[in-house]
């Protein structure tokens, strides 16, 4: 199994088997599966029966109901299959996603968003997506889902590879029939549960392909009687998970230089990494601890198949998925969406099926003739009427026998098709009603004159039928990002280990597990991707497409662009347009959004450049940085010019000064013994024009 190639010890050779250890586990599990197995067996029959009454054709008229039936019409018409694809595209258009977040001060962010980087491209490399569609279906039509997470190799043909991958999500089918957990856990994410099972059957020859034991049959759990006419040679084996409490040494590392502290196990270290770690200056004590770990064996009827060790993390990597759950009686009970529409399904069915009978067997009126109206050729046309549609048919009249005239034309009588009653009406009118009713909820209804925006919010809408659904898959995604975060803390270890990341548009990256990252401002370095020595928490969260979401995003950001024009904020305008840009789709655009990227949203800030434009960036800053000596020589040049400049103005207004001295003086000197006017002023002297060479005036 895959969660076998996790070794915690490093020791490939094969450990021996404690034969009497492993008898007291065999005889422990088969009490433990018989307690669990006979409390949940009326759930569990519920469940199967109301996922074969959607899935199976026929499966409608199974059971007691169906015999009453025998030799009759069964006709189906599945209106409670409608709902339940109702739900299953409420959940495909809201899918759900764990997102990791620090939770303590040696977390961070960006390891944070590496962890969801992994848990996408392992999610998107194992298909995972796959085992909670279907744990989804299982819960909405029957009650009860589920799924696994497991440790895989990175690559199985590289030999020299140890390295594993986390897979998210591995395919549990029936799980209602196949996994078991604790009586005792009240979660209901079971992870309060102390041990769990997962029964599965394979066929014969893969069990002697894979194990040595007998091929006993792990027992089964008390079902519904009713089986398909095939069933395949199969032996069922039981995967039986048991949490323990082992004592183990755990190693407080502390870095004398920064006071960095690290706690790691002494069963996660390899030979040799504490003598190096103190080499390169960590200082170390130790402490004895109980350590929670998960121990897996594979079981059989009458033995232990194999004893697995401890696996990966510290929870049992079983997620259940829920449809609607209670306890009664002190006891776990579910059911799904289908159950309490069976009875009303049947009696739909049943009336349909009367109808179609009393139709087939007397569709309209029938003539009666007495036999002498009718020969033999008549006889054939009458019988083929329907086949050949002849435009007419003959009959003979009856005669009188007295006196031998026409007695009667026609038929002598007809046989009336029998009419519906008025109580099968009313029952078929009841049932249509009370399994339509349960289907409307009026988001697929446009109605004219309807906004845009409220036509959005109807289509968005998740009704009170899908919310339940949704809430408890959420809360199951949730589960599965914590086992998922206890087991990549133990597969993702090894420092300095390149792994592939993916970002939530699907674009593929790369980061290093415990690397460096170095402060370009301060000069400050600190280690990264480090999942050992941090904690984590996960929140799970019901997201749309993400083509929706980038629709959304545009209608948005054009309504921002629109009011910031009116408000003359343009540059706010301008950067709402840039972004509804970048988040369209459509084919041949991708050149065009590289361009608005380059020259409009970087140098806005409206992203961060990555490294290749960081680089591309620098080095154009650096180009374009001038000289120091040029710089000052070119300052002085521009000091020099301003000086001469100052100069230049200087002597010119001198001169101008010196100019207007001048130009008083000869007028003081004109005006001297010169008549004055009628105002008693000195009469303008009004001078004559110059001559060559003639001397002053």
């Amino acid at each position: 199994m895959a969660d076998e190639l996790y070794e915690p010890d490093s020791a490939l050779e094969e450990q021996p088997r404690d034969e009497d250890k492993l008898q007291e586990v065999h005889k422990r599990a088969l009490a433990r599966f018989d307690a669990v197995a006979s409390a949940t067996q009326d759930s569990r029959a519920k469940s199967l029966e109301a996922r074969r009454f959607i899935t199976i054709p026929g499966a409608q008229w199974e059971g007691a109901w169906g015999e009453q039936f025998d030799n009759s019409i069964k006709m189906e018409v599945d209106k409670v299959g409608r709902g339940v694809a109702k739900i299953e595209n409420d959940y495909r258009e809201n899918r759900i996603i764990p997102d990791f977040r620090p939770d303590g001060p040696n977390a961070d962010q960006d390891t944070a968003d590496t962890l969801d980087g992994l848990h996408r491209a392992d999610s998107y490399r194992f298909k995972s997506q796959q085992a909670r569609d279907n744990a989804f279906f299982e819960a909405v039509a029957g009650g009860f889902g589920a799924y696994r997470l497991t440790n895989e190799w990175e690559d199985e043909e590289d030999k020299d590879n140890d390295h594993q991958r986390v897979n998210p999500g591995s395919v549990i089918v029936d799980a209602d029939q196949s996994v078991f957990f604790d009586l005792q856990a009240r979660m209901y994410d079971k992870s309060d549960a102390r041990y769990a099972f997962v029964r599965t059957k394979l066929t014969r020859e893969v069990f002697q392909d894979e194990y040595e034991g007998c091929a006993s049959d792990w027992p089964d759990v008390p079902q519904w009687k009713i089986k398909d006419w095939f069933q395949p040679d199969t032996v069922a084996i039981a995967e039986y998970y048991e949490r323990e409490d082992v004592s183990d040494t755990v190693h407080i590392l502390t870095y004398k230089l920064s006071g960095e502290e690290k706690r790691l196990w002494a069963s996660d270290m390899e030979k040799g990494d504490l003598a190096a770690m103190k080499a390169d200056g960590w200082t170390a004590r130790s402490q004895r601890r109980q350590r929670c770990r998960i121990h897996k064996y594979i079981l059989s009827g009458n033995e232990v198949l194999e004893d697995c060790g401890f696996i990966a993390g510290t929870c049992i990597p079983i997620v259940p998925v829920y449809g609607k759950r209670y306890y009664v009686d002190g006891i776990e009970r579910w059911k799904g969406y289908v159950l309490d529409k069976m009875d009303s399904q049947r009696l739909y069915n049943s009336n349909v099926s009367k109808l179609a009978e009393t139709n087939a067997l007397a569709p309209r009126e029938v003539p009666i003739f007495a036999p002498e109206q009718i020969d033999g050729v008549q006889a054939e046309q009458w019988a083929r009427a329907n086949i050949d549609r002849l435009p007419y048919l003959t009959a003979h009249p009856l005669l009188d026998p007295v006196t031998g005239g026409i007695a009667q034309t026609g038929p002598i009588g007809m046989v009336q098709p029998p009419t519906l009653a008025p109580v099968t009406a009313t029952l078929l009118q009841i049932a249509n009603q009370d399994l339509q009713e349960d289907q409307q909820d009026g988001a697929e209804q446009v109605k004219a004159n309807t906004s845009a925006e409220a036509m959005d919010i109807a289509a968005a809408r998740v009704d009170a039928k899908s919310g339940i659904y949704l809430d408890n898959m959420r809360q199951s995604v949730e589960r599965e990002g914590e086992i998922y975060l206890s087991m990549a803390t133990e597969i993702y270890s090894e420092a300095g280990r390149k792994v592939r990341t993916m970002s939530e548009d699907g674009d593929d990256g790369e980061a290093e597990i415990k690397g460096m990252l170095t402060n370009g401002k301060t000069g400050e370095s600190r280690t990264i991707n480090d999942l050992e020595n941090a904690r984590y928490k996960v929140i799970a969260s019901v997201t749309e497409t993400t083509a929706t979401r980038r629709d959304k995003t545009v209608k948005a950001m054009l309504r921002i662009a629109e009011v910031s024009a009116g408000a003359q904020d343009m540059e706010m305008s301008q950067a709402a347009l840039v972004t509804a840009v970048m988040n369209t789709d459509g084919e041949g655009t991708a050149d065009f959004l590289k361009w608005v990227r380059k020259s409009k949203a970087l140098p806005m800030g409206l992203v961060e450049p990555n490294e290749e434009e960081q680089a591309a960036m620098e080095a154009a800053a650096q180009e374009q940085t001038p000289d120091p000596m040029a710089e000052l020589a070119a300052a002085q040049s521009e000091q020099f010019k301003a000086d001469a400049a100052k100069k230049v103005a200087e002597v010119g207004k001198i001169e101008a000064d010196t100019g207007l001295a001048k130009a008083k003086t000869i007028e003081t000197l004109n005006g001297i013994g010169q008549p004055a006017n009628d105002v008693g002023q000195a009469t303008p002297v009004v001078p004559q024009p110059r001559a060559l060479n003639k001397g002053p005036y």
